[in-house]
């Protein structure tokens, strides 16, 4: 949720947003505020990162009935799927999303799938993981919005996705109707979704310079906005507040590092230790509101789901102005 110093509370951006315009105040972000101000992130927690990411790849196997991960080919998700493999402990499902059909050749990076052709795909063949992957394509479910369960909320589907707009998150917000077996209805399910590498600041709460970390919605809210469901969790495996130490460890990590090199570029090499490299990396895309995942959209102009997605914007454009900030928690020293 988003809170205000004046004790007001709002679990939708856009409604934080209007009344901080109202009342000319800012906003946080609330994330399991105490969970994390209940440990010293001054002090480095014991071990190497290895040592974290394997507990915490364990701490979830241990703790769940059937465990998938979602395979996205980049740094953050290949480290996971490292983690689980070299240390033989056991995954249920793999998972690959993207509009495969909406490439116009396999390879490509149009609809910023080149990550899961050249790096995901080859290396679950080379781990003999086949077996166990699920390729889902979205690309059909493009046809109407009423294939999503954002529909329902008409318009207002902008107030209730998250922070991320562009259509690929509604299918996000389904994905365990389409990646939970039915038998397990009644079991623990964990769907593991490697985000995110640490947000480094250098100016504390006061303005003062320190070195220390603050949550950004646009990550704890991407994807859909749904972390529950009724038979399975979503799990983010590096800021989960069940095991915080893998991100304070990064984070003392990252300090060390800069305060040597006076630079903390490259953060992939300097907390994951990949045994196979990454051969493509995809751009990272700039805009909250259509991503290079839905590229796809441009050829769907006079669609029902293009007209669905454009009055959801025009409903926020009316309301925000097309408010596009990102909005930190509060500061954690480290």
């Amino acid at each position: 949720m988003y809170y205000f110093d004046d004790g007001n509370k709002f679990s939708s951006k856009i409604d934080a947003h209007e009344y901080s315009l109202k009342n000319k105040k800012d906003y946080k972000l609330y994330y399991f505020d105490e969970a994390f101000s209940s440990i010293d992130w001054t002090i480095e927690p014991i071990g190497t990162l290895e040592h974290h990411y394997k507990q915490q790849a364990q701490r979830i196997r241990d703790e769940y009935d059937y465990v998938i991960l979602c395979y996205s080919g980049g740094a953050d998700s290949t480290n996971i799927l490292e983690t689980y493999v070299n240390n033989n402990i056991k995954l249920d499902k793999i998972v690959i999303v993207g509009a495969f059909g909406q490439d116009s050749t396999r390879g490509v990076d149009e609809n910023h799938n080149g990550e899961l052709y050249h790096n995901a795909f080859p290396y679950l063949k080379h781990l003999g993981l086949e077996h166990i992957t699920q390729v889902c394509d979205y690309t059909s479910l493009f046809d109407k919005p009423e294939n999503f369960s954002i529909y329902n909320y008409g318009n207002n589907w902008v107030d209730v996705i998250g922070t991320r707009y562009s259509p690929h998150n509604w299918f996000w917000r389904d994905i365990d109707k389409y990646i939970v077996p039915k038998e397990l209805k009644d079991k623990k399910v964990a769907i593991i979704l490697g985000r995110e590498k640490p947000y480094v600041f250098f100016q504390d709460d006061n303005g003062n310079d320190s070195f220390g970390f603050r949550f950004s919605d646009t990550v704890i809210y991407d994807y859909g906005n749904k972390y529950t469901f009724e038979n399975s969790d979503r799990i983010n495996f590096y800021w989960d507040h069940h095991y915080p130490f893998i991100l304070i460890k990064q984070m003392h990590v990252l300090k060390r590092h800069f305060l040597t090199f006076n630079n903390i570029e490259n953060k992939d090499e300097i907390i994951y230790n990949l045994k196979r490299p990454l051969v493509f990396k995809s751009p990272k895309s700039q805009s909250i509101y259509l991503s290079l995942r839905d590229n796809f959209l441009i050829n769907k102009k006079n669609s029902s789901l293009y007209k669905f997605y454009f009055d959801g914007l025009h409903l926020y454009n009316k309301r925000t102005g097309m408010y596009r900030r990102q909005v930190y928690s509060k500061f954690y020293h480290v």
